[in-house]
């Protein structure tokens, strides 16, 4: 079976498929939230598909309301359980990831508030929605024969 070769993106590359300005990358990878995936002989930084995923990651993470810090341990657990390429590392050893017992408690414990506040959002917007459709909906969606925008959703 071939190997396949993973995309390679210079940051230039990298902002434009990100939609990030290469200038707010650039913080990131100074602030070690992104990391290089290879390295030229002329030592330009190349950064793989899986940086694009953590553009976004970072991107979510902060209007979720992590602060940098967080994002950046988050960042280096994510390190530590997958390759460069994104794939899971299945055999990481909790010696490998490099933060205390502390942070990894209070990183659990934000993310449970973060989710908590999630759900309930989520329900405030599915009773305004249900409010909205049966109120101002076309008559087909209201009466069920066409759906609306928001009923594909979970």
């Amino acid at each position: 079976m071939a190997q396949t070769i993973p995309s390679l993106y210079s940051l230039a590359d990298l902002a434009r498929a990100s939609g990030v300005s290469r200038r707010i990358l650039q913080h990131y990878a100074k602030l070690g939230l992104l990391e290089p995936g290879a390295v030229t002989h002329g030592g330009r930084k190349l950064y793989t598909d899986f940086a694009l995923y953590l553009i976004q990651d970072i991107q979510d993470l902060n209007q979720l309301g992590f602060t940098l810090d967080e994002i950046r341990k988050i960042m280096l657990l994510k390190k530590t359980i997958f390759h460069p390429d994104g794939i899971y590392k299945p055999n990481w050893k909790r010696e490998e990831i490099p933060l205390s017992e502390e942070d990894l408690q209070a990183m659990w414990a934000k993310t449970g508030e973060v989710l908590a506040s999630i759900e309930r959002q989520e329900r405030m917007i599915r009773r305004f929605y249900r409010f909205l459709t049966k109120h101002f909906a076309p008559k087909e969606v209201r009466d069920g024969l066409q759906p609306g925008p928001g009923d594909g959703g979970a």
